[in-house]
């Protein structure tokens, strides 16, 4: 087992509490705005918060993937942090023992939002993840918070 971590930063023109809200709403969102990636989001235990469970079910762009459930860990609205663990699904039990994704968003100084995305994992096997396969997990949450963003742009009264 290897220990590792990996993140990826963004930053967007929207400002933070709009994108905190609209992300808030990821499970209606996303399978509308990128349905060839999540063709679906099922809350499977709980209401969304601390304890909650979700199923991520994968649309046809991601073949070799059919779903990850995710455990919400930690929610920090105030600071808007977003922490959870993927329990199931994805590289979960084939090249990973666990993983936990944090997204944190901050305000920038031209009233636009930092986004990062924080994965630490263990593996399965004696050797950390390659950066393809580091890129692709951490690189998959973040493009769920860009095409959201993408949204939030090109509907400025949405989510405000």
């Amino acid at each position: 087992m290897v220990a590792g971590t990996y993140s990826l930063v963004s930053v967007a023109p929207v400002s933070t509490a709009r994108l905190w809200k609209a992300s808030s709403d990821t499970r209606n969102l996303v399978p509308k705005l990128i349905p060839d990636q999540i063709a679906s989001v099922v809350l499977l235990e709980g209401d969304g918060g601390v304890g909650s469970v979700s199923q991520f079910n994968f649309g046809e762009a991601l073949k070799d993937l059919k779903y990850v459930k995710n455990r919400v860990e930690a929610v920090d609205n105030e600071n808007y942090v977003f922490r959870f663990s993927v329990v199931e699904g994805g590289s979960i039990g084939t090249k990973l023992k666990s993983s936990t994704i944090e997204i944190k968003m901050e305000a920038t100084s031209g009233g636009g939002t930092k986004t990062t995305v924080k994965m630490d994992y263990d593996t399965l096997g004696d050797s950390p993840l390659s950066l393809e396969e580091a890129e692709s997990i951490v690189g998959g949450v973040l493009g769920q918070t860009k095409a959201i963003e993408g949204h939030l742009q090109a509907n400025p009264d949405a989510y405000v």
